[in-house]
């Protein structure tokens, strides 16, 4: 089945949701529409050392999104789109990326299914840093995406669920290997309590990366790579609607095969999530250890990432938040990166956001033959209008 084959049956389905066509009996349409723009100040955005000098851009971000509600089906589809302008198109180049999302979902009495569909584009430099931690030349990242999923109740004690997931990823230029991604998965829970269950979890995903020859001219040669990644977990998860904390933690083991390797690598694998939220700030810290599908080398990587975050309100429309990270991959060498950000937003009006945002970005590329080390400083002001419903 080809890539337009099996986008069809969404596009049907959004088509028959869209808003120009007369309204159906019980259904009910909601609108959304949120554009952001905004003057950002890079000192180094190759995070190179040293750094070979800075860079200010100019950014606009409209999305539209339209929700159809018809009794027991939901229709979402999102539109959206970057538009950015680069005062050194050698360090940065200007930007025009689009994004279109689309979902249908059914809920029956004991069942609820899910589609997902989408096609989006993203500057590579910010994907790879925030994914994997990795340093990657200035460029495009293009994915399309479906994905289909299914949760039963078998009972007022067990739930199981599982889904395949298709994505393909495709880079502008010399960057990386263009990729695919094909994965099932399925989960088993037991509820112990109104708002907390145990479960068991797994997936088997294939990875696979055509070479970067065929997709530039006269390019570095990278063989085809296909991967295989299996894991098995157990965890626990709670959240009750009147309690503000919420976790999700679950431990596992890891088997994967890449081509790249001799062999077969097994890891333990830990992934947790908690938070807290109160009528004035809110905390979330998340943890994860676990191979990822690793672009720059077309195969699974070990990696491990800590990611924390704090917001108070400051005052009734004012908003103070604080973001930490931590993110590592390990293949032939380390790639390493460390964010602190701070940012500060504030109702204008009702429609108006204005939030001032600092960055700094740290990272490290422990190849044996050119490690290097490099940071970044990224201020930027945003003003956003947002229409909630119209």
């Amino acid at each position: 089945m080809t890539l337009r084959q099996a986008f069809f049956p969404l596009g049907v389905a959004l088509l028959a949701a869209s808003p120009w066509l007369p309204l159906q009996a019980q259904s009910l349409y909601q609108q959304r529409l949120q554009v952001s723009s905004g003057l950002e100040r890079d000192s180094n955005p190759g995070v190179n050392t040293p750094a070979k000098g800075g860079v200010t851009r100019w950014r606009v971000s409209p999305e539209y999104s339209l929700l159809r509600r018809d009794g027991l089906d939901d229709l979402t589809l999102k539109l959206g789109a970057t538009l950015e302008q680069s005062s050194n198109t050698a360090l940065s180049r200007d930007r025009r990326d689009g994004n279109v999302q689309g979902e249908w979902q059914h809920t029956a009495e004991n069942t609820i299914y899910q589609l997902r569909g989408g096609f989006s584009q993203a500057a590579l430099r910010n994907v790879l840093l925030q994914e994997t931690g990795q340093l990657s030349n200035d460029g495009t990242r293009t994915t399309r995406s479906l994905e289909g999923l299914v949760v039963h109740q078998l009972s007022e004690l067990y739930t199981v669920s599982g889904g395949a997931t298709a994505q393909w990823n495709r880079y502008s230029g010399n960057t990386a290997p263009n990729g695919r991604q094909f994965s099932i998965n399925g989960e088993l829970g037991r509820a112990l309590a109104p708002g907390r269950d145990v479960y068991l979890a797994g997936a088997i995903s294939r990875f696979a990366a055509d070479s970067l020859a065929s997709s530039v001219p006269g390019g570095p040669v990278q063989p085809a790579n296909n991967s295989t990644l299996a894991n098995l977990s157990v965890g626990t998860r709670y959240a009750a609607p009147d309690d503000p904390w919420f976790w999700d933690a679950r431990v596992g083991a890891a088997r994967y095969r890449s081509s790249l390797s001799a062999g077969t690598s097994t890891s333990a694998t830990v992934v947790a999530q908690a938070g807290y939220k109160a009528p004035r700030w809110s905390l979330s810290l998340s943890l994860a250890r676990q191979p990822v599908p690793d672009a720059l080398r077309g195969t699974f990587s070990p990696n491990q990432q800590a990611r924390a975050s704090a917001e108070y309100l400051l005052t009734e429309f004012t908003r103070v938040g604080l973001d930490v990270s931590w993110n590592r991959t390990k293949g032939l060498q380390t790639d390493t990166s460390r964010e602190f950000g701070l940012r500060v937003s504030s109702e204008l009006a009702p429609l108006w956001t204005l939030a001032v945002q600092l960055r700094r970005v740290n990272a490290a590329h422990d190849a044996i033959a050119l490690p290097t080390r490099g940071g970044a400083t990224i201020a930027g002001v945003v003003l956003t209008y947002t229409h909630p419903d119209f």
